[in-house]
């Protein structure tokens, strides 16, 4: 039987796909014929003394590096072997990268990342809002470093008006997460509308200062606006997380820091251009008004409009006389039915006295027997509440369970996120709820 080409590398490549031991692999080896391609697919091999293979890693794989590999690296790669059916080439597919040697580095990194986002340092909502227009910023990065010339050029260029103030920190080693955190918290306190820190590119391990717990922990707690630009585009430390704002680059931190002066000009302008239009429209349309009245007639005959308010005032006064004359014959009226009202309720009232004295009697009778009825009743019901009342239960020991004012009767109403008052017979505890066991 014969086979075909593409039979047998489809034939290979599904044992290879299928071999668990051949799956998420780890390999270490030197990089050599690095190639990264516009649309993110990096091809490059890995080689030793002895053997090489051919290498590859998709755009969404790509992307997670946090280094920018060349060769001659030695790195250690996790990926999987297969064939690349169309050349029948034998390929590792790696899916992660890293430099060999920083594998205990990039753990470290790892797990302070998340206990510190565990611990909410970077939340969005502890996050302060930057300036709309910052004229008095602080910078901290390298002395005389690319990144300060880089600094000091884009300020140049889009936001001159602002007073940058310049201060050299240690970028790099073992002493400099303290450097930056002293001067972090010198110049928090000195009324700048923000500040910047920068650092330009570098491996991993060179930007890993940044990265400190006691740094991000300082930054988290600046009470001034803090934008970082540390190393390159796909660079993260754990200070860019805590910052207010994370820039990709330094320069990027001073353009999405300040607004170009320009456009700040070009907003006045139009703001100007509007007002002066506001201005001359509210001016023509008060012109017009004026005009309106002193083309009226009242303005230019105001004997007519006096003329007038005096027929008016006749009017009214006439008016007037008619309903006080009105009134007097009215009131006379009531003062007569008022009289003829009165006799009579006192006779009703003389009349009705009588017998409200036989009721009033026999209602008193009747009260006395209904209230001795009551009272030995009342006192069955005092033994009956005295001996089911809640006084008398917590006297026994128990306890009453409110939460926001709410008798709690079952755990299913518990909300755990609410503290509890439990109620005894000598006070009232205000308690936690830390767990709770069902039945």
């Amino acid at each position: 039987m014969n086979l075909t080409v593409s039979t047998l590398v489809r034939y290979l490549k599904n044992r290879l796909d299928s071999d668990r031991y051949l799956q998420n692999i780890l390999v270490e080896g030197e990089i050599s014929n690095y190639r990264r391609y516009q649309s993110g697919y990096i091809y490059f091999t890995l080689k030793d003394n002895k053997a090489a293979i051919g290498c590859m890693m998709f755009p969404r794989d790509a992307y997670s590096l946090r280094f920018l590999p060349k060769d001659g690296d030695q790195v250690l790669v996790k990926g999987d072997v297969s064939i690349y059916e169309t050349s029948g080439q034998l390929q590792l597919y790696v899916k992660q990268m890293k430099p060999n040697g920083l594998g205990d580095l990039y753990l470290k990194y790892e797990e302070l990342k998340k206990k510190l986002a565990a611990e909410g340092f970077f939340d969005e909502s502890h996050k302060k809002p930057k300036a709309e227009f910052p004229f008095r910023i602080a910078v901290l990065v390298g002395d005389k470093s690319a990144a300060m010339s880089d600094i000091k050029t884009c300020f140049a260029r889009r936001w001159p008006v602002a007073q940058v103030d310049y201060y050299p920190v240690l970028v790099q080693g073992k002493d400099a997460a303290a450097d930056i955190i002293s001067t972090l918290l010198k110049v928090d306190g000195m009324g700048y509308d923000a500040l910047i820190l920068a650092r330009g590119g570098g491996s991993f391990e060179d930007l890993f200062a940044f990265n400190d717990e006691a740094l991000v922990k300082t930054i988290y707690n600046l009470q001034t606006f803090i934008i970082t630009g540390i190393g390159h585009e796909q660079d993260y430390s754990l200070s860019d997380f805590a910052a207010d704002l994370r820039a990709p680059t330094p320069t990027a931190a001073v353009e999405l820091l300040t607004p170009l002066l320009n456009d700040v000009f070009a907003r006045i302008a139009d703001l100007n251009m509007r007002g002066e239009n506001g201005l001359r429209n509210k001016l023509n349309n008060a012109a017009k008004k004026l005009k309106d009245i002193e083309d009226s007639t009242y303005f230019r005959e105001p004997g007519k409009l006096i003329e007038r308010s005096l027929r008016r005032l006749e009017f009214l006064q006439a008016k007037l006389y008619n309903t006080n004359k009105r009134y007097k014959l009215l009131q006379q009226e009531i003062d007569s039915k008022n009289l003829r009202m009165q006799k009579a309720l006192l006779y009703r009232i003389k009349e009705n006295q009588t017998t409200l004295d036989n009721y009033s009697y026999k209602l008193s009778t009747l009260t006395k027997q209904k209230f001795k009825n009551e009272s030995i009743r009342l006192k069955r019901l005092e033994t009956l509440m005295k001996a089911y009342s809640s006084e008398n239960i917590l006297e026994k020991g128990y306890a009453l369970v409110f939460q926001k004012d709410k008798l709690i009767k079952s755990i299913q109403e518990v909300d755990q996120k609410e503290n509890i008052r439990v109620r005894m017979k000598d006070g009232t505890l205000n308690a936690k709820i830390e767990e709770v066991f069902h039945d």
